[in-house]
């Protein structure tokens, strides 16, 4: 999720070869340091995107991580007095550029682990939306590892995917990842919140964040299944795997403005296709990761057969 127009070019060349087995929407990375008119470039690779390489999205790092500390958070860190970690853009900077993203038609993607990323980008989508008038934007906030709970209702009063990636959540309080202790007891409820988020009209989209972690799709569809409340009186935020198959699908094909050509099976659609070892409805949900992929086909292709 970050890169620039030389990177869209090598997978360019890959196509032009008939290498490429899959498709890539190519984001252009913002750094601090980067003023509007860089943006140009953004606009170079989505006029350059051809049929399985994609431009027109903008990707930005709010915060880090918060098992670091460095995940921006409405109040301090448990343990930590005083300290909330930090931001790598100014409110007033990342305004500026995201009116201007969006003002050029270009989507936007903001990497936001912590409640007060979380915030301070959507109050920045906010006043994007009220300058530069309503359109299907389809801005994203990946990750969204914690939500404050003023915050939940805006994702769908704004129009904003929650982008979000089931397998960072540990499935349960004891399971030796250090996330937990980071944000303490009181925060759990709002932690890795897909259910809630769900409930509240959000727009959910479910990816890998590799090479973070694993592009096996099945350890995330474990994780959405199998998460449990981390204490009594916790919701549940656990999804169904109808939930779930719909968000690495569907909902992703939307969340990248594509659910016209791809992400359901149906007639006239790309012939983007995965066929798995067992029908996973029938497979226990604590035994879903002995499934296994015998074959994809992309653009009506076999690129992988067992």
């Amino acid at each position: 999720m970050n890169g620039n127009v030389k990177d869209l070019r090598v997978y360019q060349k890959l196509e032009a070869r008939g290498e490429m087995a899959l498709r890539v929407y190519v984001p252009f990375l913002v750094y601090p340091e980067m003023k509007p008119d860089v943006l140009s470039e953004a606009i170079e690779m989505r006029v350059a995107s051809t049929g399985k390489v994609r431009g027109g999205l903008v990707k930005f790092f709010m915060d880090g991580v918060i098992e670091t500390g460095t995940g921006l958070l409405l109040d301090d860190y448990e343990g930590r007095p005083g300290w909330r970690g930090t931001a790598q853009f100014e409110p007033e900077q990342f305004t500026e550029l995201a009116l201007e993203a969006d003002k050029q038609g270009l989507q936007i993607a903001v990497h936001c682990t912590g409640d007060g990323a979380v915030r301070r980008v959507l109050d920045s989508y906010e006043i994007v939306r009220k300058q530069n008038g309503g359109r299907d934007s389809r801005h994203r906030i990946e990750h969204i590892e914690l939500v404050g709970d003023a915050d939940v209702p805006r994702f769908a009063e704004l129009g904003v995917i929650a982008a979000m990636q089931p397998n960072h959540s540990p499935l349960t309080v004891n399971s030796f990842d250090p996330w937990p202790a980071c944000v303490g007891v009181q925060r759990y409820r709002r932690s890795f919140a897909w259910r809630t988020l769900r409930d509240a009209g959000a727009h959910l989209a479910f990816g890998s964040d590799w090479t973070v972690a694993s592009m096996n799709p099945m350890t995330g569809i474990h994780s959405a299944l199998n998460r449990t409340p981390w204490q009594e009186g916790d919701p549940d935020q656990s999804q169904t795997l109808e939930e779930t198959l719909l968000c690495y699908t569907r909902d992703s094909a939307y969340a990248e403005h594509m659910d016209h050509e791809k992400g359901i099976l149906r007639e006239g659609y790309l012939a983007d296709v995965v066929m798995l070892s067992e029908d996973i409805f029938q497979t226990p949900k604590k035994e879903i990761l002995r499934v296994k992929t015998v074959m994809t086909i992309c653009d009506g292709e076999i690129t992988y057969e067992e």
